[in-house]
């Protein structure tokens, strides 16, 4: 804690009680969610650190986040998942809770094993980043504190989530391509593999439809297997003028697939991604991709989880955040 700021000086701060702040710093009823929030935003603000071993005494809680990623989802360091993780824990402790990250290995999410920082009872609630099998999403549907889905939902299921509008950005992103004259357009991405993958494909396909732009089947490419790993990109012939991928990875190794084939990226095929992480940066040309604003994202789902942890009969259903399209280099009008 510092000692130059107290709870008298963040409520003058925000204009309200002492008690107002003790119980929203404390989780306390008698506040409302959102104002719980802007105290303790304020209190991080302004330099006051809670002591969560004192809180948890008094309030019967651990002041802790499980985040789960599952193995497939950090297969190097440059993984997708280990950017958000890191903002998620950023984000959860300005809002006086700890985020644990625990890697659900292949095994465990085979054989449906609850993570051992619940089972330990070292969490309030937990987050899922990325989506995982069936199966053990049932599984952990069935713990006893608040769950958020973060970057998919699950048919069926009545977890609430924090999604991408991952439709309408690929719609956007396929009408672009269509718009600088591409009449044969693929998609990469195994559209059972994920809801976001998915939803990408359905987009592309909306836009494919209105444009009258025919989708044989080659032209649906298969990038990972059932285990979520990624498998050799096989390209139809002849090459589409223009390819839209599920993800900014995928994207990168297309084009050095394309280059090492003798196509040239964007001079005879444009490509496009998602996610605007460091491969649509690294690749040249760099990629034209989706922005899935992952900063509004995780700020939405950390809050959910810590209101559904004060309240765990709180339903906030599947939350949407827009993205938006960065154009780069590596989408460029037809020239063939």
């Amino acid at each position: 804690m510092n000692d130059k700021i107290n709870m008298e000086d963040i409520a003058k701060s925000l204009g309200i009680s002492k008690v107002s702040v003790s119980k929203a710093l404390n989780d306390k009823e008698g506040v409302s969610d959102d104002l719980r929030v802007k105290v303790k935003e304020t209190a991080v603000a302004m330099g006051y650190r809670l002591n969560n071993s004192a809180r948890g005494l008094k309030t019967d809680k651990q002041f802790n986040v499980g985040i789960l990623i599952s193995e497939k989802f950090i297969l190097d360091k440059e993984a997708y998942y280990f950017t958000v993780c890191g903002e998620m824990i950023r984000r959860l402790d300005e809002l006086g809770y700890s985020g644990i990250m625990e890697i659900v290995t292949y095994q465990n999410e085979d054989g449906c094993l609850l993570p051992r920082l619940y089972n330990e009872n070292k969490v309030d609630g937990i987050i899922v980043l990325g989506q995982m099998h069936g199966d053990y999403l049932k599984k952990i549907e069935t713990v006893t504190v608040p769950i958020v889905y973060f970057d998919f939902y699950v048919n069926h299921s009545k977890t609430d989530c924090v999604v991408s509008d991952n439709f309408f950005s690929a719609y956007q992103l396929t009408n672009r391509l269509a718009a600088l004259g591409h009449r044969s357009i693929a998609y990469v991405g195994s559209i059972r593999s994920t809801s976001s993958i998915q939803d990408r494909f359905l987009g592309c396909y909306k836009s494919l439809i209105e444009n009258s732009i025919p989708l044989p089947a080659a032209h649906v490419i298969e990038d990972r297997d059932e285990q979520g790993r990624f498998i050799p990109l096989v390209l139809p012939d002849p090459l589409p003028s223009a390819f839209v991928c599920n993800c900014d990875r995928v994207a990168h190794a297309l084009i050095l697939q394309l280059k090492a084939a003798g196509a040239s990226v964007p001079g005879t095929v444009s490509v496009v991604g998602f996610d605007n992480s460091i491969f649509s940066t690294i690749s040249e040309p760099q990629i034209t991709t989706v922005d899935n604003n992952v900063e509004e994202m995780v700020r939405t789902c950390a809050r959910i989880i810590i209101k559904k942890i004060a309240d765990p009969e709180r339903v906030y259903g599947r939350v949407m955040v827009s993205g938006t399209i960065i154009d780069r280099r590596s989408a460029q009008p037809v020239t063939r």
